[in-house]
């Protein structure tokens, strides 16, 4: 609040800012009438800044404020708590639900798509080893068939290579579900089966990815019809080994068939020379045929006859004829 003495210091300086503009008005002396009003101005200013309830004041406000902000951040504090103990209480259902969900579906799917094994080694695209029933399996895929690299009579095929890549990249050190066909092992011992990777067969991941061949169809047919769909999709993208033609066929059981062209390092001399000569000779014909074809379209001679008749010529004796009368005229009227 403002004491006696400010409030007769402003209402002076009113005043006599008041009587300082009447008196410009009027004319008559007005510098004393404003120096009056600053004298009290500055008292009055003086007096507020000395005044100590001002002070208190401020300092209350301060108090106050500081005490608002601590109040809403124990606030919000409180309400980040409580929010973090309802979200842990919603987790826990949802993650017994899950925990117990996933129990549930894993027990029907070891008995759907055969026996659990542990893939030890992969041998190439379509032969793994694996760990089932405490024993070590050989397993040959069923229905399939990729580019060979370890045939002991043939070189390492196209696509080959990335097959086997593809297949350690899926399976080792991977367990997988085991389905056996009808029969169970081959002439070389190995058994014959579906592998299952979650809910897919490696078939059919590796068939639509290219790398593979529906081949050997003379046990167990029963996922026939899903490898097609598979290979179907890799053989309109023209991906893997139906990116090359007649390399790779449908439904087949002898392998992949590709001959690259030989190169001319590859052929012996002989051959070589024969090419050589064959080239010079097609050279020196192709030479001659120009030849005589530039002799046949080059330019004649043009004979004076046809020179006379030539627009140039025609132009230059017209008007040579034209100045020849004008003189002719002149010479007359002189």
């Amino acid at each position: 609040m403002l004491g006696a003495i400010q409030i007769i210091a402003f209402l002076l300086f009113v005043v006599f800012i008041v009587k300082g503009i009447i008196d410009i008005f009027r004319k008559k002396k007005w510098r004393k009438s404003f120096l009056f009003s600053l004298i009290s101005f500055v008292v009055f200013m003086i007096a507020i800044i000395n005044d100590p309830t001002l002070d208190t004041e401020t300092a209350s406000n301060e108090t106050k404020t500081k005490s608002s902000q601590e109040e809403k951040k124990q606030e919000e504090k409180a309400e980040k708590k409580d929010s973090e103990t309802a979200k842990k209480e919603t987790e826990k259902p949802s993650e017994k639900a899950t925990t117990t969900a996933t129990t549930k579906t894993a027990t029907p799917k070891a008995v759907q798509h055969g026996v659990k094994a542990k893939v030890v080694r992969v041998i190439d695209g379509d032969t793994i080893e694996v760990l089932m029933d405490g024993k070590q399996e050989q397993i040959r895929m069923l229905l399939i068939d990729t580019p060979e690299t370890k045939h002991p009579q043939k070189p390492v095929e196209k696509f080959g290579p990335e097959a086997s890549q593809f297949a350690t990249e899926t399976l080792k050190n991977k367990t997988v579900g085991i389905q056996v066909g009808k029969e169970r092992t081959d002439k070389y011992g190995r058994v014959l089966a579906y592998v299952w990777v979650g809910d897919t067969t490696y078939q059919e991941m590796v068939l639509e990815k290219g790398l593979a061949a529906t081949a050997y169809l003379y046990n167990d047919l029963t996922m026939l019809d899903e490898f097609h769909k598979a290979q179907y999709i890799a053989r309109n993208k023209k991906i893997g080994v139906w990116s090359i033609p007649g390399y790779a066929h449908v439904d087949h059981d002898h392998g992949f068939h590709y001959e690259e062209e030989k190169k001319a390092s590859q052929l012996p001399l002989q051959n070589l020379n024969l090419l050589r000569s064959q080239r010079l000779l097609q050279s020196q014909s192709q030479s001659q045929n120009h030849k005589q074809s530039s002799s046949r379209t080059a330019p004649t001679y043009v004979p004076n006859i046809q020179m006379a008749y030539h627009p140039t010529i025609l132009l230059i004796k017209r008007r040579w004829t034209e100045t020849k009368i004008i003189t002719l005229v002149n010479n007359k009227r002189r």
